[in-house]
């Protein structure tokens, strides 16, 4: 009588365990933790970069942000699941199953799905009139590392290494530091050296000053005259729209030089006007094509009078 065959034999080759972490969700979340490291870098370095632009108004960030980190955290946590959801675990799944087929190693199939892709929601922001490489660049770029995060959770868990989400927060708030770090070192050097200089108002002296500055709609206007006297139409004064002052008739002016980190004013007094007509204007623009420019009421929000040379 033959020996009977042992049970295991008629099985089939078992998969490799995953050891004893969450799987799947592992890697979503390594995934999720990934790209929300990143937003978070891109926008502190962002927020670190000097300005480009005039923006007339004066902002408060460290106001503005503390009153939008709440909401910013929200949509940051829901749009890294949601990358996860629909980029970084369609990658790894499409990845896989081409490298089963090819017999190849699944990391580089993946890298190479990661990219199709992005080439593919790249045509979502072409279609919305963005540049394609712009679009193409951004979706790609920013798939990147959690595609590779994601990658290196999943072999763990294919050798057998407990993955826990414990661990995968540390090791995000780890890369996070460092990344904090390294932008806050990245931008500082740059300003120090100069290569990352932002916007800087003109000062075109008092000489060039001498002229008609004028309001789009034409209902403000500055005479500048080279004797220190000027010819004043409708300067704003107290209060906003319809209940706002506005002075006109012969003022004097004078030019206020901006210094190293200051900005360059035109300081005006209209006779009868004096607190209340806007006597302070300050320089916008360029060289080529200077502003001036004040803003009635709150600082932050008020009412924005721009000035071009005539």
């Amino acid at each position: 009588m033959a020996a009977a065959i042992p049970a295991e034999r008629n099985q089939a080759p078992r998969a490799p365990r995953r050891g004893r972490g969450p799987g799947v969700g592992a890697v979503a979340y390594t995934a999720a933790s990934a790209f929300g490291t990143q937003a978070v870098v891109a926008l502190f370095a962002h927020a670190l970069l000097p300005s480009q632009e005039e923006t007339y108004y004066a902002y408060d960030p460290v106001a503005e942000s503390a009153l939008l980190l709440p909401f910013a955290l929200l949509v940051l946590v829901a749009a890294a699941f949601l990358h996860a959801l629909l980029f970084t675990l369609p990658a790894l799944a499409l990845g896989a199953a081409v490298a089963r087929r090819a017999g190849d190693p699944a990391a580089g199939w993946t890298l190479v799905v990661a990219a199709a892709l992005g080439a593919a929601y790249a045509v979502l922001g072409w279609v919305r009139g963005a540049d394609y490489p712009t679009a193409l660049l951004w979706t790609a770029g920013t798939g990147l590392l959690p595609v590779c995060a994601a990658l290196t959770v999943d072999r763990r868990l294919l050798r057998g290494v407990p993955v826990s989400h414990g661990r995968i927060v540390g090791e995000s708030l780890l890369w996070l530091l460092g990344g904090l770090a390294a932008a806050a070192l990245a931008v500082g050097a740059g300003r120090h050296t100069g290569h990352l200089s932002g916007y800087r108002p003109p000062e075109i002296g008092r000489a060039a000053t001498v002229g008609t500055w004028t309001e789009e709609s034409g209902t403000t206007e500055l005479r500048l005259h080279g004797d220190g006297t000027a010819s004043v139409t409708g300067a704003p004064g107290d209060g906003a729209g319809p209940d706002a002052v506005q002075c006109s008739g012969a003022a004097t002016w004078s030019y206020a030089d901006g210094g190293r980190d200051g900005r360059a004013a035109v300081e005006l007094a209209v006779p009868g006007c004096e607190g209340r007509a806007r006597d302070r204007w300050l320089f916008a623009g360029t060289e080529e094509a200077p502003e001036l420019f004040a803003v009635v009421g709150d600082p932050e929000s008020g009412e924005l009078y721009v000035l071009r040379r005539g």
